[in-house]
């Protein structure tokens, strides 16, 4: 029981060391972060049109030489050349798409606060100061879609990095107190 609990104790300092390095990586160098992500995903369509292509002429087997897998594996090799050429515009398309869901998000659940204001208690308002904010943010997103997300990459760094530092600290002041009560 003693070296499982050492070896969880070990892995909550790995973790916490990684979440904190991430996190300072995320906050001091976002727009690589998005370019990172966006080419990972280009690599990805890229290696998914090659084995389409592969499965179309190889030789043999029942289904070698479907139109469908011809077609397939050409679209997703125009794609991923489109977001090796373009990652910026794939970027700001992926965050367009976020802001128009928060916008509507927030429309809903401004309506839905407004219907609850016959219930008794201002709880409503809150709810529709919230809905409103995140219309707002939607539309700022919208309005700016490549700084928002890089916005976005160093607030989720920063709390990545904040998580890292209190599990740190918290593992330092559980193997303090454990000496304490050992000696």
């Amino acid at each position: 029981m003693e070296s499982f609990v050492k070896m969880v104790q070990s892995n909550i300092l790995v973790q916490a060391v990684l979440f904190l390095a991430l996190g300072l990586f995320l906050v001091f160098m976002p727009g690589v972060t998005v370019t990172t992500v966006i080419y990972l995903m280009g690599a990805l369509l890229a290696v998914s049109g090659a084995a389409s292509l592969f499965a179309y002429f190889r030789t043999g087997g029942r289904h070698s030489r479907e139109p469908g897998v011809l077609m397939t594996g050409v679209f997703l090799l125009v794609c991923a050349l489109i977001v090796f050429v373009f990652p910026q515009v794939i970027a700001s398309f992926f965050s367009v798409a976020l802001g128009v869901v928060l916008v509507l998000c927030g429309v809903v659940n401004a309506v839905r606060s407004v219907e609850l204001r016959g219930l008794d208690g201002y709880s409503w308002i809150v709810g529709l100061v919230v809905s409103v904010l995140i219309a707002i943010g939607g539309v700022v997103i919208i309005w700016n879609p490549f700084e928002s997300t890089v916005t976005f990459i160093m607030a989720l760094g920063a709390l990545l990095a904040v998580n890292g530092g209190a599990d740190l600290l918290i593992e330092w002041r559980s193997r303090e107190q454990l000496r304490h009560v050992g000696a």
